[in-house]
């Protein structure tokens, strides 16, 4: 790989030694065949031609231009464009958050041209203004016109960058938006050490700018530089695209979820004005039984405990779990949630609770998962079925199992609908217990399985570990 000098040189020497070839054999040809007394100033003429050429070579868009070219093609690059591809990779793959993606692309844009001054411009919604995301620098307030605060009107430079989408040296710039820009990014050393922005372009609009500057020692950018910046602004272009999309895909899947927990909590909701608003209409009517009375007021307690549990169960999807685990029987647990549940139950409760060593944990939050698994075992069943509760030891952990010989689930229900939240085959459920019981479950570093057969019934199944799972 000849160096970049190297290679223009000897450009240059093979132009000028071609140009003399060229004219001294033509000299040859003319002179053998008699000569051509315009020959001279063919010549010249041609000779003219070639420096204008090289005139039009010394143009600053032209040499970078030939650079570029030679830097690509005959040039080893100083960047290992693998490695910094990796780099990049792996430091922002997960950000899904705008302003966190553009702290890493500062951090290792920084690190990469090895320059103290990074910051990310990342342009709104509406593509009307730009603000400062990220820096590694501290900025100033604008001084000059066209900013406004630390925000800045995209219009100018869509508008240069859609028709030049590449690095620029803002210090050699005239522009308006280029002078906002130095008055933003002040230079801290007083030679060398250019501001080079870096346009974010993406599907025909100016999504950002990275300005780079105060590179280490006061080096200026080269072409590999400006080259690997090129690149960076690209992958910038691609993240913030994901983001976008990524915020746009939570904003559907949270739009959904409101909708179906809307939908469950106004049919519940319908459902009990009904009720109350048949016991207003019969009021004035019946007012004088006592026996009315009494069983209207036994309906609006009913109605207000049921309104307070659905109140009560949809804010358990809020918040984060906090556990408060301590070492305890499960078996002991279980005796104590069946005894409340023996006594209001119309089937037949099977108990086989094997002896097992004690487990952590939180036994308010086990207790839920332990009624709920039940509960569900019981109204699949009805008053004529079965619920079989067991627990034993198997490799290393605690298993609870609860089995019916109900109506069962299909595979399909159990493959994606089963522990989502507001997904239920029960009418007047709200497809909240199993979410909740594994999201409960999970956190004690334990897990639920289940197996079931459509017609035949249903067998869950909670292991939980002996030892405490650090978290």
């Amino acid at each position: 790989y000849p160096s970049q000098a190297v290679l223009q040189n000897s450009l240059t020497v093979l132009i000028a030694g071609a140009y003399l070839l060229i004219v001294g054999v033509l000299a040859k040809i003319v002179t053998h065949f008699g000569g051509n007394t315009a020959f001279a100033t063919q010549a010249f003429l041609v000779l003219v031609a070639l420096v204008v050429l090289a005139i039009l070579l010394q143009s600053d868009r032209a040499r970078l231009q030939l650079r570029q070219f030679v830097s690509r093609n005959f040039r080893r690059s100083p960047y290992d464009y693998r490695a910094v591809w990796k780099t990049f990779i792996s430091g922002t793959a997960s950000r899904v958050d705008t302003a966190d993606l553009a702290r890493a692309l500062a951090r290792l844009t920084a690190e990469t041209c090895q320059a103290l001054s990074v910051t990310i411009w990342v342009a709104d919604d509406r593509r009307e203004t730009l603000k400062p995301m990220a820096s590694t620098a501290q900025l100033l307030p604008a001084a000059a016109a066209g900013a406004v605060g630390r925000t800045i009107e995209c219009s100018p430079l869509s508008g240069y960058f859609l028709q030049h989408p590449e690095p620029i040296d803002i210090d050699k710039s005239k522009e308006a938006w280029a002078i906002i820009l130095r008055d933003l990014h002040p230079s801290q050393f007083a030679n060398g050490g250019s501001r080079i922005c870096v346009p974010m372009v993406g599907r025909g609009e100016l999504l950002g700018v990275l300005v780079v500057g105060d590179r280490v020692g006061g080096v200026g950018y080269s072409v590999d530089d400006l080259d690997m910046l090129k690149c960076i602004g690209d992958h910038a272009v691609a993240g913030l695209l994901t983001v976008q999309l990524s915020k746009k895909l939570v904003e559907a899947k949270e739009l959904e979820a409101f909708q179906a927990m809307a939908a469950f909590f106004v049919h519940d909701l319908k459902n009990s004005a009904s009720t109350l608003n048949l016991m207003l209409k019969n009021l004035p009517v019946h007012f004088d039984d006592p026996e009315f009375r009494a069983d209207a007021l036994r309906g609006i307690a009913k109605t207000v405990t049921h309104i307070n549990r659905l109140i009560g169960r949809l804010g358990q999807l809020r918040g984060e779990l906090k556990l408060e685990p301590v070492a305890s029987n499960l078996n002991e647990l279980v005796d104590g949630v069946l005894a409340g549940l023996e006594r209001s139950s119309g089937f037949r409760l099977t108990k086989e609770l094997s002896p097992v060593p004690t487990v952590p944990i939180d036994c308010d939050q086990m207790q839920k998962v332990v009624t709920n698994l039940v509960l569900n075992a019981a109204e699949a069943v009805g008053a004529d079925g079965e619920v079989r509760v067991a627990t034993h030891t198997e490799s290393g952990r605690v298993v609870l199992s609860v089995s019916d010989n109900g109506c069962g689930m299909t595979a399909e229900f159990l493959a994606h609908s089963l522990f989502r939240p507001f997904q239920t085959t029960k009418k007047n459920g709200l497809g909240i217990g199993m979410f909740q019981s594994k999201m409960i479950a999970e956190a004690h570093g334990g897990r639920i399985a289940v197996e079931s057969e459509l017609g035949k019934g249903t067998t869950f199944r909670l292991f939980l570990p002996v030892i405490s799972v650090p978290r």
